[in-house]
């Protein structure tokens, strides 16, 4: 069991992606995502409760944004919901 969040950079990410047993999460809106993406999961952080049982079935999750704050703020809820998980938040977000 892991309680804590590691941030990571755009280097870590490139490595922990290629692992199958990793998903990439993208906390922003919809219209955020399809305008700009770097692939992975599309969940709007008010979608998480609906989505818990999907981020369960995977060891790592790595938690992206924009810039960095919300993806901060939901790997630290998400970590809390889903203690098994090993949880990456991407520091400097996808559009730095």
């Amino acid at each position: 069991m892991n309680n804590n969040v590691e941030e990571i950079t755009f280097k870590k990410l490139e490595k922990l992606i290629l692992k199958p047993e990793t998903l990439l999460v993208d906390v922003r809106e919809e219209d955020e995502f399809h305008s700009h993406n770097i692939g992975g999961f599309n969940m709007p952080a008010h979608l998480l409760n609906y989505n818990l049982e999907k981020l369960s079935e995977y060891k790592n999750l790595i938690i992206i944004c924009s810039n960095g704050m919300r993806s901060h703020i939901m790997a630290r809820v998400i970590q809390k919901k889903i203690p098994s998980a090993n949880v990456y938040h991407l520091t400097e977000g996808i559009i730095s």
